[in-house]
């Protein structure tokens, strides 16, 4: 347990030496931990850097702890009504340690379509459930998850920094994150965050589908069906939309 919580969200790999020196372990009995640990998937190797990291057993662990406590248990109704009346993907996604995860997910019957797995990790930067979190996040979060690597993933990726941080204020002001051809090329996503009773971001609804079908009038109505949805989610949570005075 020593070796597995040195892993974290400031220091995801380490070396074999690192890890000794942290847990105050001899490298022998460290390596013979590891070795053991990659053998049930819970700890990987770069074979490049020689570095450890979690394994995606690990990720196995955590669905499992996300099927008892996850706020998809007062979603999914409201979630499936906006799916009938958009015929367009729709889902859920919450943070859980340095990813944010699709917990809740049903796909559009249409032909042409965006199609979104349980279970994906989706990056911060450049998704609609990434960039809520980062707008709500503090700035020792948002630090952490901009200094990581940001790769192109489609035509309208943002990889620049700066650019990010200018629009996270817009989103947190707004209430709502809308993405184009930012974590694929033709895709927009319209996603509205999820609160808690103490007003803490716990998931993100989203509608996902074809940029051109999710323009003008259609996208403002989807709009206000996601964000009416996500509101009422909240609502089971205890959350209570504060209002001005």
């Amino acid at each position: 347990m020593h070796v597995l919580n040195a892993f974290s969200r400031n220091q995801p790999e380490l070396s074999l030496a690192a890890l000794s020196a942290l847990v105050g372990i001899d490298k022998v009995i460290v390596h013979r931990m590891l070795k053991t640990m990659m053998e049930g998937g819970v700890v990987e190797q770069d074979h490049t850097t020689k570095q450890y990291r979690l394994g995606p057993k690990v990720g196995d662990f955590a669905a499992v702890r996300r099927s008892m406590v996850r706020p998809v248990e007062h979603a999914v109704d409201l979630l499936l009504s906006v799916h009938e009346k958009t015929d367009e993907t729709v889902h859920l996604a919450q943070l859980e340690d340095e990813f944010v995860i699709v917990t809740f997910s049903v796909s559009s019957t249409q032909g042409l379509r965006v199609v979104m797995s349980v279970g994906e990790r989706l990056p911060f930067y450049c998704t609609g459930p990434g960039l809520l979190y980062l707008a709500y996040a503090d700035a020792e979060f948002r630090e952490i998850e901009l200094s990581r690597r940001m790769r192109r993933r489609a035509s309208g990726t943002i990889t620049d920094r700066k650019v990010i941080e200018s629009i996270l204020p817009d989103i947190r002001k707004k209430g709502i994150a809308i993405v184009d051809s930012t974590y694929s090329d033709g895709s927009k996503a319209i996603t509205a965050p999820i609160f808690n009773k103490s007003g803490q971001l716990i998931a993100a609804a989203s509608v996902l589908g074809p940029s051109i079908r999710l323009q003008g009038k259609d996208e403002t109505r989807v709009e206000t069906m996601i964000v009416n949805a996500a509101q009422q989610i909240s609502k089971r949570h205890g959350y209570q939309t504060k209002r001005n005075s």
